[in-house]
């Protein structure tokens, strides 16, 4: 049975639209905080269970590592407050040949180029959107960015599949200015 995953950039995406700028940008480094400005690449992406799509006999929650997806994944902070958001889709599904013997599979999918608009305020950058703004902090050259319960996935028991939600950690980290 195929069940298309509900990648949470797709929603994280989507929420991006019809964003306004501020003016309220960083000028330099605040503490251990650099700026914003400039391309940050994903560099893991973390969900609550373990898959080993990459068949190397390690089940890992980062999905970065399992599959290639997401490597050319990025933010684009511009000076400006814009941001372009690139970033990949999964579609994962449930391959169920008997009840003790399934497994997910994944394919990876055309992705999504987003522009929208950030503000940032000390280590919070915010990604406005009306009334869902999205948020991440950042710390040295890490933007780290959790999302509640936006991955959901088809899972089997044995006997039944059912849908599991599951919060997503996104870690970018800064690599040009």
């Amino acid at each position: 049975m195929k069940v298309i995953f509900k990648l949470f950039l797709a929603l994280f995406l989507f929420n991006m639209s019809s964003c306004s700028s501020d003016d309220s940008k960083d000028d330099g480094k605040v503490g251990d905080v650099v700026t914003i400005e400039g391309v940050w690449k994903l560099t893991a992406l973390a969900v609550e269970s373990s898959f080993d799509f990459n068949n190397d006999g390690v089940y890992s929650r980062n999905l970065f590592e399992e599959t290639p997806c997401y490597l050319d994944d990025f933010i684009n902070f511009r000076a400006d407050g814009s941001v372009n958001i690139v970033s990949a889709l999964t579609n994962i599904s449930v391959d169920v040949t008997s009840s003790t013997d399934y497994e997910h599979v994944y394919e990876c999918l055309d992705g999504l180029d987003q522009e929208s608009s950030w503000i940032k305020e000390g280590n919070l950058v915010t990604v406005e959107n009306g009334s869902t703004d999205l948020e991440g902090y950042i710390f040295e050259n890490t933007l780290i960015v959790t999302l509640r319960d936006t991955f959901e996935i088809e899972m089997f028991d044995g006997t039944n599949y059912f849908y599991q939600e599951e919060d997503i950690v996104l870690e970018y980290t800064k690599v040009q200015e």
